[in-house]
């Protein structure tokens, strides 16, 4: 779907057929939903986990009795969850504590049962089959300290005891459940016939030479994130996953499980946020006045509300329409740019409720506590949103990542006509607003096809360092374009049914989304930009900006 976008085609058949939850598996969800709540609300204080730090004694062993850390698959304490289902158990778990559903999330998302479909039968299987019955906490220790972006790779596997074993030695930051996790997959660089191979090796935490160090994010507080250093740690051979990382990118199988990953961790928090800000939007609106006038009377504060709501749609519409596939695999591109989306809209709900609550303190909870006014965690969850535009994947960065993607296929497919114009047949279903969206929609993914050309015909599809904003942009147009076609899809679906809130909340979404496209279109085209690389290198590297710096030299900054 979204590399047609980008090829100037909108497929309205392929996504107005919009998934919906069968009865029966949506009963199972809301006893996960409920069970799961439950266990959270009585073992957790979201606040005290915040301030300390860490998890409530005992909890991880709950959860690892119960089975959550593999909602997925079958367990004796239920069947496996729907991939919408674990999202939806997770988010009800996000509204009290993101830490928690993050740390879930990844062990679900990335755990060992999603390898053993993959690996045959011997000492590797063996190894993450006991470590699914044992309900283990899975971490994946792959960014480093040079960058998460990086080809390469500075740890280093050395074979040993000719080939039987290797030796693995470096240091991973940033680790979901790193100071949990009983077993880990480790990517490292090891040279072969030659040439170095970045491959993925499952070691135990509770190896020799293994040092775990506890990491704190300015948000998230609690969620076990922690630095991870291996010192000659010696992991048999037998559990190498047998691939190099050129072939586990193109195995569709692990391509799930990167997909799948994402969404669980970065998904239900980023909805379960949003819905917060709503509701407190609404709680706040209904409460206040303004010189005698309630406060909703306001068109300011109106669009706020409405505002929120939209976007609370838009990020509930994308992530159903992403996990209710018959292929996560297939749908790589959509779900690269589906965390993108709905991270950022969480944060504008976010950055709007701030303002919005703001009018009765810019203050903590307990300071609002201590003068007898409303306590909400908005500092807390104002962090954790923000953290979510990062986990996963900096929202920049995914955003070029999805048009380089994009254009690469196109490279591929150079072939392939042009995307049709503006169509005159609209959907009955949508409103007359909505249809008029739908047109738009039309004639902007005709236009990104034609950006994505003139991007191919002057650069090609390798990676160009001066034109990685030209992507960034087109990026940032495609992802645009998908969620106006999905949330479109929804309120055309949900119509059909009787539902009509849903096409106002489609029409606002939509209408913000193409003023910001209205905003994206100029910049695409520009050719006569400033000159920002001159600029960086006058900051970087002489002294011609020392008058405008001189008296901020603080904590942090070097003479």
């Amino acid at each position: 779907m979204l590399d047609e976008l980008f090829l100037g085609h909108l497929r309205w058949a392929d996504v107005r057929s919009f998934p919906e939850q069968a009865p029966e598996e949506e009963r199972a969800g809301d006893e996960a939903v409920a069970a799961l709540r439950r266990l959270v609300l009585e073992h957790v204080d979201p606040a005290e986990l915040d301030t300390t730090g860490r998890m409530p004694a005992g909890l991880v062993e709950l959860f690892r009795e119960q089975g959550w850390f593999s909602m997925l698959v079958d367990n004796g304490n239920r069947a496996a969850l729907s991939p919408l289902n674990a999202v939806r158990a997770l988010e009800a778990v996000a509204g009290i504590s993101p830490a928690v559903a993050l740390m879930l999330g990844s062990s679900n998302g990335f755990g060992p049962s999603h390898y053993l479909s993959l690996v045959p039968d011997g000492p590797l299987h063996q190894l993450l089959e006991r470590h699914v019955d044992a309900g283990s906490v899975h971490g994946t220790a792959d960014t480093e300290v040079c960058g998460a972006a990086n080809a390469g790779r500075e740890t280093v596997a050395v074979p040993v005891e000719d080939g039987a074993a290797y030796l693995i030695s470096g240091e991973k930051i940033h680790i979901g459940n790193g100071i949990s996790a009983g077993l880990v997959d480790v990517s490292a660089s090891l040279e072969h016939d030659g040439t170095t191979q970045i491959r993925i090796f499952f070691v135990e935490t509770d190896s020799p030479g293994v040092e775990v160090v506890p990491q704190q994010y300015m948000g998230l507080h609690g969620a076990p994130f922690g630095v991870i250093r291996f010192d000659n740690v010696r992991v048999p051979a037998e559990h190498l996953l047998p691939a190099s990382v050129d072939a586990w990118r193109d195995d569709p199988a692990l391509v799930r499980l990167a997909v799948l990953g994402r969404m669980l961790t970065i998904g239900p928090s980023s909805l379960a946020i949003a819905k917060q800000c709503l509701v407190w939007s609404k709680e706040f609106v209904n409460r206040r006045t303004s010189d005698g006038r309630p406060l909703g009377d306001h068109d300011a504060i109106r669009r706020i509300v409405a505002q929120n709501a939209a976007d609370v749609f838009a990020i509930d519409s994308v992530t159903r329409w992403s996990l209710q596939t018959d292929d996560l695999a297939e749908q790589a591109p959509e779900h690269t740019a589906a965390k993108n989306l709905i991270s950022v809209a969480c944060w504008r709900a976010m950055d709007r409720t701030l303002s919005l609550l703001a009018a009765e303190g810019y203050e903590t909870s307990e300071s609002k506590a201590r003068r007898g006014g409303p306590t909400l965690p908005v500092e807390r969850f104002v962090r954790d949103a923000r953290g979510l535009r990062i986990s996963g994947g900096v929202d920049f960065l995914l955003d070029y990542w999805t048009a380089l993607g994009a254009l690469q296929t196109a490279d591929a497919r150079s072939g392939d006509e042009p995307g049709p114009g503006r169509r005159a047949e609209t959907d009955e279903a949508l409103s007359p607003r909505n249809q008029a969206h739908l047109a738009h929609l039309e004639s902007e993914v005709h236009a990104l096809g034609a950006l994505l050309r003139r991007l191919l015909q002057r650069n090609g599809s390798a990676p160009v360092p001066e034109y990685q904003h030209k992507l960034m942009l087109a990026g940032r147009i495609g992802i645009t374009t998908l969620g106006m076609a999905i949330v479109l899809a929804r309120a055309a679906h949900l119509a059909e049914r009787g539902d009509t809130v849903a096409q106002e909340l489609a029409d606002i979404w939509c209408a913000e989304a193409r003023g910001e496209l209205a905003g994206l279109w100029p910049q695409a085209a520009n050719e006569q930009e400033p000159d920002y690389a001159a600029m960086s290198e006058r900051v970087l590297h002489d002294d011609a900006l020392d008058w405008l710096l001189r008296d901020a030299v603080g904590e942090g900054s070097h003479d």
